[in-house]
């Protein structure tokens, strides 16, 4: 994560582009902080470079062992929760409000099959990244982070509703 660079799309060895504003941007690092005084463990800050810019480096804060508020953060910030089973990741997976993605990575389809199961969120990847989502698949979780539907070329059809009409020219009773 240390070397993930980010920068304006033109540039060659940019990972990621800024986030939305420069204010999102701060309350990023607004966020991570907040992690911190909760008893996170930061291993690499998330940091804005300029202050009117929305660019953020990438951050990872160990959290295992904190009890933390249900947010989302939109920004490039890793929060790890170190558990003892399977189970128990299962349940701190679950216990969210937004179920937007979750991943799995493990080549033993037994463990796939419980995780696919159980694991209550809208995309699941397995040995894959949890972004990049098809359009064609549905965007975000059960929750507060999506809406289960399907997007790109389908996304007209949760966007509008067909409507039938009969038309007269003239009244006749």
């Amino acid at each position: 994560a240390a070397v993930l660079r980010s920068g304006a799309w033109l540039e060659d060895d940019a990972f990621m582009g800024p986030l939305v504003s420069a204010e999102s941007a701060a309350q990023a690092v607004r966020f991570q902080d907040d992690l911190v005084k909760r008893g996170g463990r930061l291993r690499l800050a998330l940091q804005q470079s300029d202050p009117a810019l929305g660019f953020v480096s990438a951050g990872i804060v160990d959290m295992t062992g904190t009890d933390v508020p249900d947010e989302e953060c939109f920004a490039p910030l890793l929060q790890v929760f170190r558990v003892e089973t399977l189970d128990d990741a299962i349940t701190l997976a679950n216990r969210t409000r937004f179920g937007l993605s979750a991943g799995l990575v493990s080549d033993d389809d037994d463990i796939w099959n419980e995780v696919r199961r159980r694991v209550r969120v809208g995309i699941l990847n397995r040995n894959r990244p949890t972004v990049g989502a098809s359009g064609k698949l549905p965007f975000g979780g059960p929750g507060m982070s999506g809406n289960f539907r399907p997007g790109g070329y389908y996304a007209a059809d949760y966007c509008a509703w067909p409507q039938a009409s009969q038309i007269e020219d003239q009244l006749t009773v």
